[in-house]
């Protein structure tokens, strides 16, 4: 799965579009953050377990606390990787001099 079809289905749910659009805006912060290399590896899992719990407690308010960081942990692997390599793939084409 892509960066945009994980986060739209990780918001499946969510109706209220001010809150599908923060929670956008702030994945985004993240991987420009990320990309530029002012956070690692480790901050930025860190950051997308946390992002990942607010998002599922929003969509299921009900549930155990444990069971969304269970939940949070799957979500933050999947978009970690995906993330991984879209900042990989980007660094080999500016260092190749594809791209600047």
């Amino acid at each position: 799965m892509t960066y945009h079809e994980l986060l739209m289905k990780l918001m499946d749910g969510i109706t209220d579009a001010s809150v599908r659009a923060d929670i956008v805006t702030a994945f985004s912060y993240m991987v420009e953050a990320y990309r530029l290399g002012r956070i690692d590896d480790d901050r930025l899992k860190r950051d997308l377990r946390e992002l990942c719990l607010d998002v599922l407690a929003v969509k299921y308010p009900a549930k155990d606390v444990e069971e969304l960081r269970s939940e949070a942990e799957e979500w933050a692997g999947k978009l970690y990787r995906v993330i991984k390599a879209m900042a990989v793939r980007e660094r080999t084409f500016i260092r190749s001099g594809l791209r600047e």
